[in-house]
């Protein structure tokens, strides 16, 4: 019986430790998603790769600057051509699509516009001063992108 019971209280402390939240995790995706909100402030950026379903894009946005404002808005501009959208970085909780900690980083456009198709939740891949690499895979939608925006 002394057995079993030592067997039982070894079983509780290993699913105790399996039950880690990650906590270090949130944290530095988080801290991420700060220094990324602070760098794509600065300056405008223009769309170097946009590969929408396995389709290049990129040349539907190559005239285009786009200025990620304080207060989450968005501006893209072309020559007599203005259009606004809203732009988010978070750290990502995690949902059914996307079950693991990470930075996201959010565009909205109006959907009635050809900028509508950059509207998404897409997951930082990488981030410098220089260049933003952005995925789009594991969504309800199915689709999958991946956007590069490069500093101008």
């Amino acid at each position: 019986m002394r057995t079993l019971k030592s067997l039982f209280v070894l079983l509780l402390i290993g699913v105790f430790l399996a039950c880690d939240t990650d906590q270090d995790d949130i944290a530095l995706s988080t801290a991420e998603a700060e220094q990324l909100n602070v760098m794509v402030k600065s300056g405008s950026w223009h769309i170097s790769e946009f590969i929408l379903d396995d389709d290049n894009n990129t040349a539907e946005y190559a005239n285009y600057e786009f200025v990620f404002n304080e207060n989450s808005k968005l501006a893209a501009e072309a020559k007599g051509e203005s259009l606004s959208g809203t732009w988010r970085v978070s750290n990502d909780s995690g949902s059914e699509y996307d079950s693991y900690y990470d930075v996201d980083f959010n565009i909205f456009f109006d959907s009635s516009t050809k900028f509508g198709e950059l509207t998404n939740n897409y997951d930082v891949i990488s981030a410098t001063n220089s260049e933003i690499k952005l995925n789009l895979q594991d969504n309800p939608s199915g689709k999958t992108a991946i956007l590069v925006f490069s500093k101008n």
